[in-house]
């Protein structure tokens, strides 16, 4: 294997050797933990967090939903908070991926392959850490069946991976012009409350339900409410939405993680 540089790109030929593939993976391991190190910082729970926010965030609007006398199921706001702010984060997450590539080892170019190897991995726990406890609450608390738990799960995975692609293709944007990041932010305040993540889709008519109808997190999260046995309109949508929101978000993680290696190029001083 040998690396190609010029002034356009640098790129990688040939195979790897097994010393280069084994050196990737502890590279990878390195990489993961320390976002992970960096996540939980001097906080004496560490990644505990990730696995208590999102239950202790549904507690809250639990509550205020008790207080109002709302009819909201509690299994219901557990799903939608918890799918929604995975969404959030992920999405937040892929914006900032542009700040480092350099995977916090700075002594030489790591391999492109091992930060995406990181990034997926790190995503795949994210994903798990902050859907597990809820999911543990739903099957022992609210006897929500195994098939609807292995859906929430998935569906919490495949929210969290979509996302972070869409962040990934607006990270040059929000690079280059920081106000980005504000809309972002000011965006999904308002979808927290506009979007069927404190309640069900069948709470709402009109514009309010329609306009929900475009929003891709509605798919997901009322799919999920179905399959936990709970009030959803997943049956009464236009699936072909779905199918082309699935295949857009699809090809823009896809699009995201074949952005890496140009991007570092762009970012690096050599270039």
């Amino acid at each position: 294997m040998k690396r190609v540089v010029n002034s356009e790109f640098c790129k990688e030929i040939g195979d790897l050797s097994s010393d280069d593939m084994k050196l990737d993976n502890n590279r990878m391991k390195f990489i993961l933990k320390k976002k992970f190190r960096h996540m939980s910082g001097r906080r004496r729970l560490g990644l505990v967090w990730l696995v208590l926010d999102p239950i202790v965030v549904s507690v809250v609007y639990l509550f205020i939903f008790t207080v109002l006398r709302a009819s909201t199921r509690v299994e219901s706001i557990f799903i939608g908070i918890t799918l929604f702010r995975l969404m959030q984060v992920s999405l937040k997450l892929g914006m900032n991926s542009v700040q480092d590539f350099t995977g916090g080892l700075k002594a030489e170019r790591v391999r492109t392959r091992v930060l995406t190897g990181a990034m997926v991995r790190y995503r795949i726990i994210d994903n798990f850490l902050q859907s597990g406890g809820v999911a543990l609450i739903l099957f022992f608390g609210y006897n929500v069946s195994p098939s609807g738990i292995g859906i929430f799960l998935l569906t919490a995975q495949l929210i969290g991976f979509l996302s972070e692609g869409v962040g990934m293709n607006l990270a040059p944007l929000a690079k280059k012009i920081p106000d980005v990041t504000n809309l972002v932010t000011y965006l999904l305040m308002i979808l927290f409350y506009a979007s069927p993540a404190l309640y069900p889709l069948s709470f709402t008519n009109g514009i309010h339900y329609y306009l929900n109808t475009l929003h891709p997190f509605t798919y997901f999260v009322e799919t999920s409410r179905y399959f936990a046995g709970l009030d959803s309109e997943i049956l009464n949508l236009d699936l072909r939405f779905f199918g082309v929101f699935l295949f857009i978000l699809l090809l823009l993680i896809w699009r995201g993680y074949s952005l890496i290696d140009n991007l570092r190029w762009r970012m690096t001083t050599w270039s």
